[in-house]
C-alpha cells in the first residue's frame, strides 16, 4: 500500500508539473505535453489551466532593471526596448515614463478616448463564426465577416469620407512600377488636413514633438507624408511600388495577400464581393481580429486589424510606434487591455517609412 501512494504521489507530482506554465512560457509546441503555454494555444484552445495567470499576466512589478528571464513572457531591462519585449507597464514602472513625463499607455489611452469618430457598437455587427489556424486552408465561415455597418459615417464623418477616394488610387501589385497623380495628390492633401484637424493626431503630435520626434506642426505633416504616402521601392533593386499607405491601409499583392490591416478597406472590399472571409485566427478586446480571407482570389493567412476605429486613430497610434519603436513590437495598455503593435520601418531607405504596422 505505501507503495501505491508513493507512486501515485510522484506521478501526480510529474502529472501537474507537466499541466503548467511554469517555466515554459513562450516554448515551442510539444505534442507531448497534455497543454501548451505559447500564444498559440488562445488559437488551438490547448493552454494550461495557468497559461493566464503565469504568462499572459505581463507585468514589470518588482521586475525593473532584471535580467532576461525566458519564462515570463516579457521583460523588463532597458535592452526590452531594442528587442521590442518589454512588459506593457514597463514605461510607466520602470523607465519613468518617456519624454514629458508620459508613457505610452496613458497616450494610448488618451488616443482612445479622444477618438470620437469612433463606430458606436450600435452603428456595426460583426459574425466571427468559426476560428482557424494560419495554416488553414478550408473555410470555416459561410457568411460574411461584417453582418452590418451603417453606411452614413461614410459620408457624415470627414475622415472617414476623405479616406474612402484614397483607396482606389494604388496598384496592389508588388513589382510594378507605382505613380500618384496631381489629382491623387490632391485627395491625400485634404485627408491629411482633415485628420490633423482631430484631437487624436493632435495628441499624436503634441506626444511625438515632446519625443524629439517632430520639430513643429510643419515638420509634422512633412513625417506624416514621408511615414504613408511617398512612394518607395520594397526591395532596394525594384521599381517604386508602394507606400506605407498602400500597403497597411490598402493592401498588396505577393505570394498572395501583404499587409491590408485596415477594417475600412476590409468593409469596402467585402461589400463588393473581393473578399471571402474564412474564418477567425484570433480576437482580442478592444475588438481587434486576426482574419483569414480570399481577397481578390488570393489569400491571407491573417490580416489583423482594429475594429470600428477612425482612420485618425488607426494613423496616430501606428505612426507613434513606428517612430518611437521602430522595427519592433509595441506593447503598452489602452482601455484596460493589453495591446501589442509590431511596425516596421523600410530597411534600404533613410529617414522612416512604414513598411508595415498592424496589432498582434
Amino acid at each position: 500500500m505505501v507503495t501505491l501512494v508513493v507512486i501515485f504521489c510522484v506521478l501526480f507530482t510529474v502529472t501537474s508539473a507537466q499541466e503548467s506554465c511554469e517555466g515554459k512560457c513562450g516554448q515551442a509546441l510539444d505534442p507531448t505535453l497534455p497543454c501548451q503555454c505559447n500564444s498559440q494555444c488562445i488559437t488551438f484552445g490547448d493552454c494550461c489551466d495557468d497559461y493566464q495567470s503565469v504568462c499572459v499576466a505581463a507585468t514589470c512589478s518588482g521586475r525593473c532593471n532584471a535580467g532576461v528571464d525566458n519564462s515570463k513572457p516579457c521583460q523588463c531591462n532597458s535592452a526590452c526596448v531594442s528587442y521590442g519585449d518589454c512588459c506593457p507597464d514597463y514605461d510607466s514602472l520602470c523607465a519613468g515614463g518617456d519624454a514629458g513625463g508620459e508613457t505610452l499607455s496613458s497616450v494610448a489611452d488618451q488616443l482612445w478616448n479622444l477618438d470620437v469618430n469612433r463606430v458606436s457598437v450600435t452603428d456595426y455587427n460583426v459574425n466571427y463564426q468559426g476560428q482557424v489556424s494560419s495554416g488553414n486552408t478550408g473555410d470555416s465561415a459561410a457568411e460574411p465577416f461584417f453582418s452590418y455597418v451603417n453606411e452614413a459615417i461614410f459620408t457624415s464623418r470627414p475622415t472617414f469620407a476623405l479616406l474612402l477616394p484614397l483607396l482606389d488610387n494604388y496598384n496592389p501589385n508588388i513589382g510594378q512600377s507605382e505613380s500618384l497623380t496631381s489629382a491623387q495628390w490632391a485627395e491625400i492633401n485634404s485627408f491629411l488636413d482633415a485628420v490633423l484637424a482631430t484631437s487624436v493626431m493632435q495628441k499624436a503630435y503634441n506626444y511625438l514633438l515632446n519625443e524629439g520626434k517632430t520639430t513643429g506642426e510643419a515638420d509634422f505633416r512633412d513625417v506624416l507624408k514621408e511615414l504613408w504616402f511617398n512612394l518607395y521601392q520594397r526591395s532596394s533593386s525594384g521599381p517604386t511600388d508602394s507606400s506605407g499607405f498602400e500597403h497597411v491601409i490598402v493592401g498588396e499583392y505577393k505570394n498572395g495577400v501583404s499587409g491590408f490591416h485596415s477594417w475600412v478597406q476590409y468593409y469596402q472590399e467585402e461589400k463588393a464581393n473581393n473578399i471571402d472571409y474564412q474564418g477567425y485566427v484570433s480576437r482580442a478586446n478592444p475588438e481587434i481580429v486576426g482574419a483569414q480571407f480570399i481577397w481578390n482570389g488570393r489569400r491571407k493567412a491573417k490580416g489583423s486589424f482594429f475594429v470600428a476605429t477612425s482612420p485618425e486613430f488607426d494613423m496616430a497610434i501606428y505612426s507613434i510606434c513606428a517612430l518611437v519603436r521602430p522595427n519592433a513590437v509595441c506593447s503598452f495598455n489602452m482601455d484596460g487591455h493589453s495591446i501589442r503593435i509590431q511596425t516596421w520601418d523600410v530597411a534600404h531607405k533613410s529617414g522612416s517609412q512604414i513598411a508595415s504596422a498592424y496589432p498582434l
